[in-house]
């Protein structure tokens, strides 16, 4: 036979490629998902995404965090740079591109926390069928070396049968709400006992309550709003926004203090129109909110506003409202306030002296107004207004009305709340009963000895633990009370006595 006779493939088939290049994979889709499976179970991963987590939150607490409802307004957002500015100088452009001033709405702390709840997703259903093993599959047969080397171990000897001594111990088991579980296989008679075998399970429970948590807030980022500048100048209906349809009204405003100038009470009677109907009113306080169709109004501050008019060259009115002086510039001296001119690519900043403070070059009652393009910081034109003053820059007429108090708001709807508070009702349920309610198990073998008696042997492995170990050796101690206490047998009782 020749070498290429050799050589010759057999019939049906097919001669495999050398490199294995153009052969077919190996891996299935099936252990490619749990390869992925696998990846975020591991202990490392899903510590590694605790701590990123934890470094983002923490990162979060350190830096003052973007108010919602500044995010999407240009000419607020910068006021609100100008107002960290002090504090973080140079820095302040750099640490909001990095996203420090917006960490918990930002991408990568989102990719965070989705991948922390797949992990702990993983993590549970991995620990699901053992804690199902433990609890209902549970393993019964022991070896003789394992009553003399596990941790927790105690042995007597009773003068009374095994059948007997398993009876009584099945007695004393039930009394006492013991799950018994019998083991057949011998030597003598076994017996497997435990209580709250359940217990376990909080740990799924709790796994799961942090999931659900974290639903809670995802639900209330995507569905909800929290605006925490939402300020309404006393007298002048302003829109809600967020898709609520409302419009909110502030008809008067007080406040009172203590003696010691301490403040007492801040109070805003406050009207909600839907509609072009008034459909709610209150007097809110800090901690008596108004509530309607899913969205609170909560009293937060208040301070003094710039009524303003803007009209085009033909008279027609852009803006008529308030202009809350919400900001303080770094010396303290000027508050000052900023809107978007409507129609224009232009900002509206009002100036006015801080409160007790002189030589700023506004006297009381007079406010200053600078325009500024929306991209530059030269302005267009500056004034310094009386009240009813005016002044045209760029085409419009600017009028300062008169002052006015506003009252700062908290408004936010939070469709997550009730899904967080389950969550937390888990978490509570969860960790008492892994805490206070700890599953212990106790081996125990009755085996006939020499005298006619038994020997009673019993053994733990569990985990060190203080009060398992006295509550150990309280059953020993118990069984063997029981045990001795037992009554005689029927033919030993009829005996005489000696």
């Amino acid at each position: 036979m020749s070498l290429d006779t050799r050589n010759r493939s057999r019939p049906g088939m097919t001669d495999e490629p050398v490199d294995g290049l153009d052969s077919s994979t190996g891996v299935s889709g099936r252990q490619a998902l749990h390869a992925v499976y696998a990846f975020f179970y591991n202990k490392k991963f899903g510590l590694a995404l605790i701590l990123a987590s934890g470094l983002l939150a923490l990162f979060g607490v350190l830096f003052p965090q973007i108010p919602a409802g500044v995010r999407g307004d240009p000419a607020s957002l910068d006021a609100w740079l100008a107002s960290v500015r002090p504090t973080y100088g140079g820095w302040t452009g750099i640490l909001n591109t990095a996203g420090l001033f917006s960490v918990f709405s930002s991408p990568i702390f989102l990719v965070v926390m989705g991948l922390l709840a797949l992990s702990i997703i993983a993590c549970t259903t991995h620990r699901i069928p053992v804690l199902m093993q433990t609890a209902f599959h549970p393993h019964t047969k022991v070896t003789a070396e394992f009553f003399r080397r596990a941790r927790l171990n105690d042995q007597f000897t009773t003068p009374r049968s095994s059948a007997e001594a398993v009876e009584a111990i099945r007695a004393d088991a039930k009394a006492k709400h013991v799950r018994v579980i019998a083991d057949d296989r011998g030597p003598g008679e076994n017996l497997y006992t435990d209580r709250w075998h359940l217990a376990p399970f909080g740990t799924v429970v709790a796994h799961t309550a942090f999931v659900v948590i974290m639903a809670g807030f995802v639900v209330s980022s995507l569905t909800g709003f929290r605006d925490e500048q939402f300020t309404l100048t006393i007298g002048h209906p302003t829109e809600v926004g967020h898709d609520t349809g409302l419009v909110a009204e502030a008809k008067s405003f007080s406040d009172s203090y203590y003696e010691d100038g301490s403040p007492k009470d801040y109070v805003t009677d406050l009207v909600l129109y839907a509609d072009g109907q008034q459909v709610a009113r209150q007097d809110i306080r800090v901690n008596e909110p108004l509530k309607y169709d899913g969205v609170m109004f909560h009293q937060a501050y208040f301070g003094i506003a710039a009524v303003m008019q803007i009209a085009d060259s033909s008279g027609q009115l852009l803006f008529d409202g308030g202009v809350p002086l919400e900001w303080t510039t770094k010396d303290g001296s000027l508050s000052y306030g900023v809107i978007d001119v409507p129609g224009r690519d232009q900002e509206l900043f009002v100036i006015g002296s801080a409160s007790g403070q002189t030589g700023t070059g506004i006297d009381p009652g007079q406010m200053r107004i600078e325009v500024y393009p929306a991209d530059s910081d030269t302005p267009l034109g500056t004034a310094v207004l009386d009240q009813s003053g005016s002044v045209e820059v760029d085409g419009l007429r600017f009028t300062f009305e008169r002052e006015q108090q506003f009252t700062g708001l908290l408004v936010k709807r939070d469709p997550g709340t009730g899904i967080v508070w389950f969550g937390f009702l888990l978490l509570i349920i969860g960790t008492c009963s892994t805490m206070f309610f700890r599953h212990h198990r106790i081996w125990i073998r009755v085996t006939p000895v020499a005298d006619g008696g038994s020997l009673v042997q019993l053994a733990s492995p569990d985990r060190e633990d203080p009060g398992f170990a006295r509550q150990f050796a309280e059953v020993g101690a118990g069984l063997a009370g029981v045990l001795s206490a037992q009554e005689m047998p029927t033919e030993e009782r009829d005996q005489p006595d000696a």
